[in-house]
């Protein structure tokens, strides 16, 4: 762990400022024992190019409306930031269909010079010059999601013809734009071997592989056979020692590997819902109707969130499966509000 930390945050001697927060946070969380926020994965469309197989946004952004506006981000952030953010991570869907000029404007108004900023991506339609506006305007990371070394796999998996040769490309341009870049893998259950394949290829490029576990929503919510399984958190740790891979649970305030979810990190969906991750489609309230502040307290409220857990629950821990997961199920639409959902509306 301390290898992979030490490598991950190497980065950051380019943006002083952001030890602050992140001194803070570790204080508030190891000292005070407090509840403080680190990571907001924030949602700025829920459109996509793509058609991957395993999609766990998909039933997210099936009601269609109108997406969170620029200013509307804006006042998002500052709320997060009052919770003790140090991290903004832009997703989607795809957030590149928002435009490259606007997400140059988004990330100006996150005040990157004091925070770390980061972009998931399928790499559709970058090109350098992209790459440098996107680096101008103040994004630290750039996270290119890739699912086999294999071409015509991987292609097959997002179903897009040409997306592998675009993310390698994309990769390319990253680099030499001196970007912080890392590459985005889903495992689940008999892919090991493509992750060691991954994992390989990430320590020649000298990259990160961020390991996502398989969901049980979206596209792959009747995939029983795709989910992780017991003997695969052997693999699954076995993954995280090597100096090149994390996952959300790998570096936390606690200084120790743990779930984040609800507790250091949540995820904001383009329509201002606020989940403890996207894998997990529970919403706690949306933003654009109460303060994040009082949101966040009210997740911090369910026994099972403020519980320990040094992996990701939504794959490896049963009880928070059967629990959180298993009764959504009966559910039409996504997501789920928490006051609907029979094991949390009476907490």
């Amino acid at each position: 762990m301390w290898r992979s930390l030490i490598a991950h945050l190497g980065f950051m001697r380019y943006k002083p400022k952001v030890i602050i927060p992140l001194v803070k946070g570790v204080i508030s969380k190891k000292v005070l024992k407090r509840m403080v926020l680190r990571t907001v994965d924030l949602a700025v469309t829920g459109d996509c190019h793509y058609r991957c197989e395993f999609c766990s946004a998909y039933t997210l952004y099936r009601k269609g409306g109108p997406y969170l506006s620029v200013p509307q981000i804006h006042r998002i952030w500052e709320e997060c930031r009052a919770l003790g953010a140090m991290h903004v991570n832009l997703t989607g869907g795809e957030p590149l269909m928002r435009g490259v000029e606007e997400l140059c404007v988004i990330i100006g108004q996150l005040f990157p010079s004091k925070y770390l900023v980061s972009l998931v991506t399928s790499g559709f339609s970058l090109t350098s010059e992209k790459i440098r506006k996107l680096k101008e305007s103040g994004l630290d990371t750039l996270q290119l999601s890739i699912e086999s070394l294999d071409p015509d796999v991987h292609d097959h998996l997002v179903g897009f013809k040409g997306s592998h040769g675009t993310i390698i490309e994309s990769l390319r341009y990253a680099k030499e734009a001196k970007l912080n870049v890392c590459l985005n893998a889903v495992f689940y259950h008999d892919n090991s071997r493509e992750i060691h394949r991954l994992i390989d290829f990430c320590k020649k490029q000298k990259v990160f592989l961020v390991l996502n576990t398989a969901s049980s929503e979206g596209k792959w919510a009747a995939q029983g056979h795709n989910r992780l399984q017991k003997k695969d958190i052997v693999l699954f740790e076995r993954f995280l020692r090597a100096p090149y891979v994390r996952h959300d649970s790998s570096m936390n305030y606690s200084l120790k590997r743990e779930c984040p979810g609800g507790k250091e990190r949540i995820h904001i969906t383009a329509y201002g819902d606020v989940l403890t991750c996207p894998l997990v489609q529970i919403s706690y309230g949306n933003v654009l109707n109460e303060p994040l502040a009082g949101i966040y307290q009210r997740m911090n409220a369910v026994p099972l969130l403020k519980r320990s857990c040094s992996l990701c629950k939504h794959a490896f821990d049963e009880e928070y499966y059967q629990t959180m997961i298993q009764p959504c199920q009966d559910f039409q639409g996504r997501p789920v509000s928490c006051t609907e959902h029979p094991c949390i509306r009476s907490v």
